[in-house]
């Protein structure tokens, strides 16, 4: 008769023998660490019998009820419907921090923007369901370039006519920090999810710049097509499409002969084939020409280049 087999005791690494009673999990709240808030984070607490506590900040949960079919490679559904929220805040909120001219080091001197940043505080909503840039820290140089520009050719906090659009504008990362800058700005994405996330962060800002800012459920063949009179009164058009650059209408209206009072276009690439074929296109209309471009290198270790660019018109 074949003996059963022993069961191996899986040893600690002080020496001793584990037993079935040496840890357990807790699944209530604590006192926070790190200056996190507690009715904002929960705590999964595992205790050894050693009396260490070891907590995992938890920050929210979410669940995607993806009905893709079986043709289909997208992991997450951005249907409202397909989302569940289940537990801890709807939202992780960020702020870009700017540097000032004294905080740069000499290293980096003259080679980044040096804009003067907001005198407020942007609060930018990122669920799970929106875009959110990998590299916030990086991106500040390029929103603060950006507001270099603007700064040039706008009077913050004066009705002069400065008009902006924004298309493929996600939750309002770029339009928002430079709505100090123009008298009116109108954000744009097809994101059925990103205009409640705008208004969020709109509420947050001081009444007078409340006034100038929209948002447009929209693509940016839909903007085009549709907002005719918005494009004929804006100065500044800014387009931070994804890696397949813009879309066809957008690249024809731009080339095409109508009214327009367009006099600057600000393009944010992260794919440079895409941006090489809309810089083309748009130089050989006759109607626009570089006036400034630089990369930058959001992922350090990869050749994935972000392109900023300014284009005005001829």
């Amino acid at each position: 008769e074949q003996q059963p087999k022993k069961r191996r005791r899986r040893g600690r690494r002080d020496g001793r023998q584990s037993s079935d009673n040496d840890t357990h999990t807790d699944m209530s709240s604590g006192n926070s660490n790190s200056g996190i808030d507690d009715r904002e984070t929960s705590h999964t607490t595992t205790k050894t019998n050693r009396g260490n506590h070891h907590k995992l900040n938890l920050h929210s949960l979410w669940i995607n009820y993806n009905p893709s079919w079986k043709h289909s490679n997208a992991i997450l559904s951005f249907d409202s419907s397909c989302w569940k929220h289940v537990h801890g805040p709807p939202a992780i909120i960020e702020h870009l921090t700017f540097d000032t001219g004294q905080q740069k080091s000499n290293k980096n001197a003259g080679l980044l923007a040096s804009a003067k940043p907001p005198s407020f505080r942007v609060p930018l909503n990122f669920p799970p369901n929106v875009f959110r840039q990998a590299n916030l820290d990086s991106f500040t140089n390029i929103v603060g370039r950006i507001r270099e520009r603007i700064q040039e050719i706008a009077v913050g906090g004066k009705d002069d006519g400065t008009h902006a659009i924004e298309l493929y504008g996600g939750v309002g990362t770029i339009g928002l920090h430079v709505s100090d800058t123009v008298s009116s700005l109108v954000s744009s994405d097809e994101n059925p999810n990103n205009a409640k996330c705008f208004y969020d962060s709109v509420h947050a800002l001081p009444a007078k710049i409340q006034s100038r800012l929209e948002y447009r459920q929209l693509n940016a063949a839909g903007m085009v097509k549709s907002e005719t009179a918005l494009f004929q009164r804006s100065k500044i058009l800014i387009v931070d499409p994804p890696r397949k650059g813009l879309d066809i209408e957008v690249v024809d209206y731009l080339c095409g002969k109508h009214e327009t009072h367009l006099k600057l276009i600000i393009y944010v690439s992260c794919g440079f084939q895409a941006f090489q074929r809309d810089c083309n296109a748009l130089i050989q209309s006759g109607r626009w020409k570089v006036e400034f471009a630089e990369g930058y290198l959001l992922f350090p270790g990869s050749d994935a280049i972000e392109t900023l660019a300014f284009f005005v018109s001829v």
